[in-house]
Formats: structure tokens, sequence, C-alpha cells
């Protein structure tokens, strides 16, 4: 689904009348989905604590949200591009659990915070790139235990990080089963280098996931060449592939903490990812 994809001739609807096209589509979707919207709509009662994942030395701060009594082992791993693990991104990793899924936030970020001062373009690498990879894979095998592949994996990844959580879809589609990415460039302006990581744009189409795309359309490390080629991805597998902008929007429009937070916004985007949760992982 292609929600307000852009037309290289037509100027971008205005907010009001993005919003108001994107309610009723929302609308008219859960009246022949109810199955889908009770599951998501179902809240759980939780248990959520601090973890800390070992990556051959390397300590990583987790966070883990886990649904009391529920049956579902679905994973929901929770990716940022900042160091640290905010309230705001705690009360994500809640919001899931409360879903029926467990959810677990890796901080890997806080890995790039030593190399930046002597490698500045170390962050866009290739090689940090596979060490954030290897990150995530175990902070997931810290949690269930030393088992790696015990239960699949759904992960959602803010801005730069959804480049993580595609790059582990595509390396891994038995482990990774799902992707949600919220306002993540599939192509960058800025590369490292020395050694530079492929873009998104060129490892796409062999995406086997479900997959689901948040973005702004004011938001400038997205542009609009960016989003008509995702409009256009979506497209071949619709079934599969979903892609949601928000008129006005710019970047870290889910996140209260950011300048371009957009209340509406966050709760039409959260709706939607429950949905695709409930919709493709129960």
């Amino acid at each position: 689904m292609c929600l307000g994809c852009l037309d290289e001739d037509e100027p971008p609807a205005t907010r009001r009348e993005f919003l108001a096209t994107a309610l009723q589509l929302t609308a008219a979707s859960a009246l022949g989905a109810t199955a889908v919207a009770d599951a998501a709509a179902r809240v759980w009662d939780i248990e959520a604590r601090g973890l800390t994942v070992d990556n051959a030395g390397t300590l990583l701060p987790a966070y883990v949200a886990t649904p009391m009594g529920a049956d579902n082992r679905t994973t929901v791993v929770i990716l940022h591009d900042s160091p640290g693990i905010p309230k705001e991104l705690q009360e994500m990793a809640r919001e899931v659990a409360r879903t029926g899924y467990v959810a677990l936030i890796v901080d890997c970020a806080e890995r790039g915070t030593a190399k930046i001062s002597t490698h500045p373009d170390a962050m866009l690498s290739e090689a940090f790139s596979r060490d954030v990879q290897s990150d995530v894979r175990a902070g997931i095998v810290t949690l269930n235990g030393n088992l790696p592949n015990a239960n699949p994996v759904v992960i959602v990844g803010f801005g730069s990080a959804g480049y993580t959580a595609l790059r582990m879809a595509l390396n891994d589609p038995l482990g990774v089963v799902g992707v949600i990415a919220m306002y993540t460039p599939i192509e960058s302006a800025e590369k490292s280098q020395t050694d530079p990581r492929p873009d998104l744009i060129t490892l796409l189409a062999r995406l086997n996931v479900p997959v689901q795309f948040h973005a702004g359309t004011a938001d400038p490390a997205i542009s609009r060449e960016q989003l008509n080629w995702l409009g256009r991805f979506v497209a071949v597998e619709p079934d599969r592939r979903e892609l949601y902008l928000y008129g006005g929007a710019g970047p870290g429009f889910y996140q209260s903490s950011s300048p371009h937070f957009d209340k509406g916004y966050q709760m039409l985007a959260r709706k939607r990812w429950q949905e695709f949760l409930a919709k493709r992982f129960s």
C-alpha cells in the first residue's frame, strides 16, 4: 500500500487534506479487518526490566518488556540511531508488550561513541554496520537464553537504525521475519570515504519479508525521489509492503523529544504498526 505517494507533476497535499484521507482509509480498512483490530486492541499486563548484552566483550545497555501470559513469542526488537534508551523508547517497548509481543531495545548506537572521535566517518562504514548487526544478534541470543533462533524477530528501526533492520532482514529472512522502518533514508548523501556501505536502494529488490515504511514529506534526509521510488517498490508487492507518508512531517515526528514531534501522526503511526504486527505475526 502506498498512501500519499508523490506525483512529480502534482504538489503535495496539505496536512489537513492528507490527515483526512489517512483517517478515512484507516477507518475503511478497520471495517474489513475486525479480527486484526481486536488483536491490536487487546491490552496485556507486562513486566519490564533493564538488561546488559555482552557481545564478545562489548557491553551494550538493553531493555526488555514481556507480556504476562501471552503465548505469542514473536520478539520485536527496537533500534534507534542515537545513544541511550530514553523513556519514550522504553514506553514504546511497553506498548509493544501490551499488544502481546516480547519487546527488546538494544542500544547499538553506544558502540559508535568511542570511535567517532578518531574516525569521523566510522559510523557510516560497512564494518560498523556489520558490528551493529552483530550487536542485535547478541541481544536476541541473550534474551532467548543462548538460543539465537528461538523466536521469530520483527525489527523496528528509527532513522538510520532502519538501515540495520533492513540489512538484517535481507541477510536472514528466516530469523528476521518483518521490518518497520520509521523515517529511514534508502540512499545517503554522506558516505564513508574508506569503507562505504551499500545504499538500500541497491538492495531492497531482494527483500522477501513484510515491511512497513513511515516517512514525513518534509524530512530533509528523505528526498522526493526516494519517496517516489518507495512508492513504486511497494506497488510491486502490496500484499506485504506498506508505505505511509505524513504530509508536512519532518524527521522524528513519532518521538516526543523531537522538535518535529506530531502527536496526531504518532497516534496514527502507532495504530498502523500495531495492526501490522497483529495481521502478520499473531
